[in-house]
């Protein structure tokens, strides 16, 4: 992967891949939906942001239910995401009705300021990229880990931050990311991968850069952010993976990974790897592989007056 990136690119077919991430982004925006319902009484003007919006499916349902819930209020919503690709694939399919910017949750710019609601799905828990060892942090030595973690935490405090000072006072946030344990199965399948040959000689040069904090860690970065603790409110809770099948899990990783896989591997070796990894999910009970790998971190959050 490209060291001067700050963050890990999707493939471009994440989103007809991703079922269990629009699953979950509907609840995002129901329960904004429903706190800017109690929240805000007949506002004139609502401003909204999608942060880490991707090519911006759930923002345009996010859209559609502000127009539906605030029929009487001129809504500005705009999407942000790192990919410029993602960008310019929101405004096109919606046709202009969502403004699109292009940048780092680590460094909103101003034009994300005075933001009525912040909603974010599935996005907080990518890091910007950090040179390790192995593939993933969870099979890292304990002082490399150490050393990971103070990066990850760092990052997230930056983000939760940039958000607090980003809502107008009054102004509230609903966001979602995974928590300590999250796809834990599932990443050891691909850390088993990795260790067989001919794909464990690329171990040390793919990161993927997710971090899933504990529940304390979250909170205590939200109260460093500026949140008060009454206007914090941490759902945590498990999902099992909505794609069904060993093909379908498969797609799943193909579309968050290949993007930055394919800066290393082979093609041909690429191709073998998910081959491989579709072969070895056929071999388990795949059920009881699905369940409960999803540590949804869901937040409601408000900013004070």
């Amino acid at each position: 992967m490209i060291q001067q990136d700050k963050h890990f690119h999707m493939s471009d077919s994440y989103e007809s891949n991703s079922s269990s991430q629009k699953t979950i982004g509907r609840t995002v925006i129901q329960c904004a939906i429903e706190m800017a319902k109690s929240e805000f009484i007949n506002p004139q003007k609502i401003n909204a942001l999608d942060i880490a919006c991707g090519p911006g499916n759930l923002t345009i349902e996010f859209l559609n239910a502000l127009q539906d819930a605030f029929p009487d209020s001129m809504i500005e919503l705009a999407g942000f995401d790192y990919s410029e690709q993602n960008i310019k694939r929101l405004i096109k399919n919606s046709e202009r009705k969502i403004k699109g910017i292009v940048g780092s949750f680590y460094n909103l710019p101003k034009e994300t300021k005075g933001e009525h609601i912040i909603i974010s799905n599935e996005g907080l828990h990518w890091q910007s990229l950090f040179k390790m060892s192995k593939i993933f942090f969870l099979y890292l030595d304990a002082e490399e880990k150490e050393r990971y973690e103070l990066h990850a935490l760092q990052n997230l405090e930056t983000a939760l931050k940039n958000i607090y000072e980003s809502l107008q006072n009054g102004g509230i946030a609903v966001i979602q990311f995974g928590h300590e344990g999250n796809m834990q199965k599932h990443w050891d399948v691909i850390y088993s991968i990795f260790n067989e040959p001919p794909f464990n000689e690329y171990m040390s040069k793919i990161n993927v850069p997710l971090y899933h904090l504990s529940i304390d860690q979250i909170h205590n970065a939200l109260l460093k952010a500026g949140f008060a603790n009454e206007n914090i409110n941490i759902n945590a809770f498990e999902q099992d993976l909505a794609e069904e099948n060993a093909t379908a899990i498969t797609n799943l990783h193909k579309a968050v990974s290949q993007e930055g896989y394919s800066k290393v591997f082979p093609p041909k070796i690429l191709e073998a790897f998910y081959k491989r990894m579709e072969e070895k999910l056929n071999d388990i009970d795949i059920n009881a592989f699905r369940k409960n790998q999803w540590h949804r971190t869901l937040i409601k959050l408000k900013k004070q007056l």
